[in-house]
Order: C-alpha cells, then sequence, then structure tokens
C-alpha cells in the first residue's frame, strides 16, 4: 500500500490550529495587556505540557541519528509515557524490534493493533510485529501473523517481503513459491522483493535466472542490504568466480546489519577468511556450493571451520576490490516505493512535521558533529519494513 499525502487534518493538526486560534483569539478580548500576555503564556505552556511526548520523540530520534543509545530508549520511553500517536508508537515499536528490546517493541506494537482507533497503522504494526516474533523465536506466529493478513486483503510490499523470507528461512519453498508468485502479479519489483525471488532460484537450482538477477541487483541497482551480496557471491561461487564472491561479500561489509538481520557482520568475515586464503579457498569455496540451503540463510555448514587466520601477506591472497560507482537512471513512474525502493530496515530520520514542531517550541539540536555514524538505515533497499520517519515517506 503506497504512501499517499494526507489531505485532511490530523488530531495534532486540530489542537494545534485550536491552541493558535485560542492565542490570538485573547488579543482581541478587552482585557488589560499584562493579563493578555498572561494568558498567551499560560496557553502555550498547556500546549507544551499537552504536546510533551512530541518533543521527548524528537530528541529521541536525534539521539539515534547520533548513534547516541544512552538517550534513545529513555527518550522514547518518556514520548511513550506523555503520550503520542500511533504512528509514532509504531516507529518506537519498530525500532525497539531492530535495535533493542524485541519483548519490549512487540508489546508496544501489540498495543497498537489491539486499539480500535489503530486505522492503517494496526497492518503496519502486525508487519514490524511480526519480525519481532521472528526474533524471539516465535516463528509460526510471525508467519500466521502475516498469513492472516494477506489473507484479509491487505497488499504491501513489507508484507510480502517478510513473507516470503520467513518460508524461505524455514524452507517452505512450495508456500514462498506461490508468495512470490501472488506478489509479483500486479506490483512492480523492487531489490527486496526482488532478492527474494534470487534466493528462492538458489535453493531450487535455478543457477542462470540467479546469475541474471544479482548482476543486476548488484551490479546495476547497487542494492544496500547485505542478503542480497550473500546470494550474489553464492552464484559466483557456484560458476567457479571466487574472486567475485570474495569482491560481494566484501561489498556488503559496508550494508546495515541490524538484529533482525539473517546475517552477521562475523558471519560474513569467517566466509571471506576462508575464501581469501589461498590454502583453503577451493576447499572452502566447495563446501559453500554443496551447502547451498545453510550458507543462503547465514547458518554454519560442514566446513566453515576450515576459515582460520592466515598470514595476508602472501601473494596469492585475494582481498575484496573497491566497487565502483554506479550511475543512477531515474527511477520509472510505476516503481512503488512503500519500503523505499526496497528497505529492509526500519527508517528513522526525522519528518519534516517533527523537525517544524520542534523549532516552532525552540528545541534546536545541532548537527555540527558529521563524525558520528550515519545510522539513517531506510537506505533504499533494506529487508524490513519502513517506519515512516523520512521527508520521502509522507
Amino acid at each position: 500500500m503506497p504512501n499517499v499525502q494526507q489531505t485532511k487534518f490530523n488530531k495534532g493538526a486540530i489542537i494545534v490550529l485550536c491552541f493558535i486560534a485560542a492565542m490570538v483569539g485573547v488579543t482581541f478580548l478587552k482585557i488589560d495587556f499584562r493579563i493578555k500576555i498572561a494568558a498567551d503564556v499560560a496557553l502555550l505552556l498547556i500546549f507544551l505540557f499537552i504536546r510533551r511526548g512530541y518533543l521527548y520523540f524528537y530528541r529521541a530520534a536525534v539521539a539515534y541519528r547520533k548513534d547516541n543509545e544512552q538517550k534513545i530508549w529513555p527518550y522514547f520511553e518518556k514520548a511513550l509515557k506523555a503520550g503520542v500517536d500511533n504512528d509514532r508508537k509504531v516507529q518506537i515499536g519498530s525500532l525497539y524490534v531492530q535495535r533493542g528490546d524485541a519483548d519490549r517493541g512487540v508489546q508496544i506494537l501489540e498495543s497498537v493493533m489491539a486499539s480500535p482507533k489503530a486505522g492503517p497503522f494496526g497492518p503496519k504494526a502486525a508487519i514490524i510485529c511480526s519480525m519481532g516474533y521472528w526474533r524471539l523465536g516465535e516463528k509460526d506466529k510471525a508467519i500466521k501473523t502475516l498469513e492472516d493478513l494477506s489473507e484479509s486483503g491487505i497488499r504491501d510490499d513489507n508484507l510480502s517481503i517478510n513473507l516470503e523470507t520467513y518460508y524461505l528461512e524455514t524452507g517452505n519453498l512450495k508456500a514462498a513459491k506461490k508468495a512470490i508468485s501472488d506478489g509479483r502479479r500486479n506490483n512492480t519489483e523492487n531489490n527486496g522483493l526482488m532478492d527474494n525471488r534470487g534466493w528462492y532460484d538458489i535453493r531450487v537450482g535455478h543457477w542462470q535466472k540467479a546469475k541474471e538477477l544479482y548482476d543486476e541487483l548488484i551490479n546495476d541497482r547497487n542494492a544496500k542490504f547485505p542478503e542480497a551480496y550473500l546470494h550474489g557471491a553464492q552464484v559466483s561461487i557456484h560458476y567457479g568466480d571466487i574472486e567475485e564472491a570474495i569482491d560481494r561479500l566484501g561489498w556488503s561489509l559496508s550494508k546495515t546489519f541490524s538484529k533482525t538481520c539473517m546475517l552477521s557482520k562475523d558471519y560474513i568475515s569467517k566466509l571471506l577468511l576462508g575464501l581469501e586464503n589461498p590454502a583453503t579457498r577451493q576447499a572452502f569455496a566447495k563446501a559453500m556450493d554443496d551447502n547451498i540451503d545453510e550458507v543462503s540463510c547465514g547458518r554454519t555448514f560442514e566446513g566453515f571451520d576450515k576459515a582460520v587466520e592466515f598470514d595476508a601477506d602472501s601473494a596469492e591472497v585475494i582481498t575484496p576490490k573497491e566497487k565502483k560507482a554506479v550511475s543512477k537512471a531515474e527511477p520509472e513512474e510505476t516503481l512503488n516505493t512503500d519500503v523505499d525502493d526496497d528497505d529492509r530496515e526500519p527508517n528513522t530520520d526525522l519528518d519534516d512535521d517533527d523537525v517544524a514542531y520542534a523549532a516552532s517550541m525552540g528545541v534546536v539540536e545541532t548537527t555540527e558533529d558529521e563524525s558520528s555514524p550515519n545510522t539513517s538505515v531506510d537506505d533504499d533497499d533494506d529487508r524490513v519494513p519502513n517506519t515512516d520517519l523520512t521527508d520521502e515517506d509522507k
């Protein structure tokens, strides 16, 4: 369900307008000037008190962008306690699932799902909550949640990406094939969905299809989630191009690895260790190709322990080359960018409403420290739902 521009006032906008009208109205009252000032100040203080949850939310989002873990969660908890709308509750719950306490994230998201006033945020919360269930090991519950949404008529790229991923990870290839076929019937395929199709091709041995897909996904589309590069490396290994596989695995390390990502940087680094080492390269590559299911899911496999530290100064060592820059073509008009072109991570950038609101209240955060890490995770194509904190999403 693509995001669309809202054309009606929400509850927050109505509150703002009411207070502005009240403050303007005070100026026309035939009372002492000092009383007018006092009344306006009182109205402003009441407004700040009522809307304090959004100020805490803003501060938490800024802390997230600066990767300040010590401030993120306390500010989000204050925002929840003070009161924020369902949109921001979903965003907070999503970030807990992605980077923090999955149990807490599920608790927040389930409260939105149970709210009779949740509206479109109910299904969105359920999609993200399924990831929390998955993180907690409740795989059947995660799948059932998304299957129920799909059967109810909900159409959403995030739902499709996650449900297909769950089927592929659990080895239910029949269900994965049906979901992939159904999901592509009326929609343009984004990078996350494309990776799932390639992953399915690898699992069933359609190597030529997978090769064409990952050449495009990696070389042309420049996918920004690590799973695509692992799967692409598997294709390279299958066709005997170990050097290309090393490049692709090396490139994956620059991508975002969240707690819901099925891969870890340590796993990718271990694969690189086995392939870069001339003493283990061929045997390790064969072990990877003999265990395609395990590798595609980021699991250890027979022969995984062959990857050991070695003398990196050897002339026969192969290391990843720098990826050449890709000139992006203009996006097609029909591309569904509901997941920010295919992201698999929550987007926690501030949107215009947050910044404007905070600025109107005199809250200004400095951004001079550009050395702080860029933690914008809606990197054009990740594997997790976009939770609408960016300018592009509204």
